[in-house]
C-alpha cells in the first residue's frame, strides 16, 4: 500500500475543475521563478561593477532581502490565514514587483536598502500563502506529486531566468529589473483571474494570532522544524562548496554556471520519478532520511573527488537528495496543519529554514576556512567529513522525529 503523509482537507477541491486552479497556481510559480532568477543572479554583478559597491555592502543588502523575507514569514503566514491566501499572494507579488523595479533606478545605498526590503517583504507575503494554496487545492493523497511539480517548475525558472536576464543585460540592467518586475505583475493578473476566492479561515482572539499560536504550540511540528533546520544546514553548502571546488578545477566562471544548470536539469528530470517511487514504496520518514544522506554524500564526493568529474558527480548526488527531500518536506508541513492554519505553519517552517541556512553558511565558512591551505590531511578533509557525519545524525533524528509525529496524531 502506498505510504503517504497527506490528510483529508475539507477545503480541497474534489471535482474536475480542480485542475484549472492548480494549473493557474503552477503557472504562477513558474512566472515568479522566472522573474526572480532573471534578476537576482545578476544583481550582485550590477552592484559591484556598475555601482562600485564593496563586497561587504552587497552582502548586507542580500542579508536585508533574505531577512525581510524569512524573518517575517511566521507573521505573514498568520495574516494569510487570517485574510485569505489569494489576497496575500496578490499583495505579495505587487510588493516584490515594486522592489525589483526600484533596483533598476536606485543608485544610492538608501534606495537599494528600500528595494531589498520591498523584495523581501513581498516574498514573505506570497511564499507561505502559495504553499498553503497548493495544499488547499490538492486532492487527498497527491500533495507530494503537486509539490514535486511546483519545485520542478521553479527549477525550470532557475535554468531559463539567467539566460533571459543575460540577454536583457546587453540592453541595460534597468531593463532586466523592469522585465523581472513585469513578470511579477503578470503573476498578479494570473492569480487574480485564475485562482478561486476563498473566505478567510478566521482566527481566534481579537489580534487574529490563533493560527500562528497553534503552530508555535504544536510540539510535534516544532520537532520536525528542528530536524528540517538541521537538514537545511546541508542545503546551504550547495552555494558554498560548489563555488570553492569549481574555482579549483574549472578554468572560468562560465563552468560554474554550467554546473548549476546541470543541477537544475537533474532536479527537473528526477523529481517526479523519485517522489512517485518514494511515495509508493517508502515511509515519509525513511524517504527524507535517505534524501538527507544523499545531501551529505554529495558534499563528501565534492570534497574527496577534486576534479571536474567529481564536481559534477557530487552536484548530481546532492541534487538527487534535494529533489527527493523538498516535495516530501512541504507535504509534511501541510499535513501537520489544520485547514485554517496552513500558511502559518509554512511561515514558521520558513523561519526554521532560514535559521538552518544561517548556521550552515556561517559554520561552513568557518570550517572551510580552517581547511584552506592546511597541511594536515585530516584538516584538509575536515569540512566534508563533518557534513557527512552531520547528515547521518540528522537522518537518524528525522526518522525518530517524524515516525513519532504521524499526520493526524493528537496535537500536544
Amino acid at each position: 500500500m502506498p505510504a503517504t503523509d497527506s490528510v483529508s482537507d475539507p477545503h480541497a477541491v474534489e471535482n474536475p475543475t480542480a485542475s484549472l486552479p492548480l494549473i493557474v497556481l503552477l503557472a504562477d510559480t513558474f512566472t515568479m521563478a522566472l522573474g526572480f532568477y532573471m534578476l537576482v543572479p545578476l544583481l550582485a554583478l550590477h552592484l559591484l561593477d556598475d555601482l562600485s559597491l564593496t563586497v561587504a555592502v552587497v552582502g548586507v543588502l542580500a542579508a536585508v532581502r533574505s531577512g525581510s523575507q524569512q524573518g517575517l514569514m511566521p507573521w505573514s503566514g498568520m495574516l494569510a490565514d487570517r485574510f485569505g491566501h489569494r489576497r496575500a499572494i496578490l499583495t505579495g507579488v505587487l510588493v516584490r514587483a515594486s522592489g525589483f523595479a526600484l533596483f533598476g533606478v536606485a543608485d544610492s545605498v538608501t534606495g537599494l536598502v528600500a528595494a531589498s526590503v520591498l523584495a523581501g517583504v513581498g516574498g514573505s507575503l506570497f511564499h507561505p500563502a502559495s504553499y498553503a494554496m497548493y495544499a488547499r487545492l490538492a486532492h487527498d493523497g497527491n500533495r507530494v506529486k503537486i509539490y514535486s511539480l511546483r519545485e520542478m517548475l521553479s527549477n525550470l525558472g532557475f535554468v531559463a531566468g539567467p539566460l533571459l536576464g543575460g540577454l536583457l543585460w546587453s540592453v541595460g540592467f534597468a531593463w532586466v529589473c523592469l522585465a523581472a518586475a513585469g513578470l511579477f505583475v503578470a503573476a498578479f493578473f494570473i492569480t487574480m483571474i485564475g485562482l478561486p476566492r476563498e473566505p478567510p479561515a478566521g482566527a481566534d482572539g481579537p489580534a487574529g494570532r490563533g493560527p500562528l499560536r497553534q503552530a508555535l504550540r504544536d510540539r510535534a511540528f516544532l520537532r520536525f522544524c528542528l530536524a528540517v533546520a538541521g537538514a537545511w544546514v546541508l542545503f546551504s553548502q550547495l552555494y558554498l562548496v560548489v563555488p570553492l571546488r569549481a574555482a579549483e578545477v574549472l578554468p572560468s566562471t562560465v563552468g560554474l554556471g554550467t554546473v548549476y544548470s546541470v543541477a537544475a536539469v537533474v532536479m527537473v528530470v528526477t523529481m517526479l520519478p523519485l517522489t512517485k517511487a518514494a511515495d509508493r514504496w517508502l515511509r515519509p520518514e525513511v524517504a527524507v532520511a535517505l534524501a538527507t544522506l544523499a545531501l551529505g554524500g554529495g558534499v563528501l564526493v565534492l570534497g574527496v573527488w577534486r576534479n571536474p568529474a567529481g564536481l559534477v558527480a557530487g552536484v548530481v548526488v546532492f541534487t538527487v537528495g534535494q529533489a527527493l527531500f523538498q516535495p516530501i518536506m512541504n507535504s509534511r508541513v501541510s499535513s501537520f496543519a489544520r485547514d485554517d492554519s496552513v500558511a502559518s505553519y509554512f511561515g514558521v517552517h520558513g523561519l526554521a529554514l532560514a535559521v538552518g541556512g544561517i548556521i550552515g553558511g556561517a559554520g561552513g565558512g568557518f570550517v572551510y576556512g580552517l581547511a584552506e591551505g592546511a597541511s594536515s590531511p585530516w584538516l584538509t578533509h575536515l569540512p566534508e567529513t563533518l557534513f557527512a557525519l552531520w547528515s547521518v545524525a540528522v537522518a537518524v533524528f528525522l526518522v525518530r522525529t517524524t515516525a513519532s509525529s504521524e499526520p493526524g496524531s493528537p496535537r500536544r
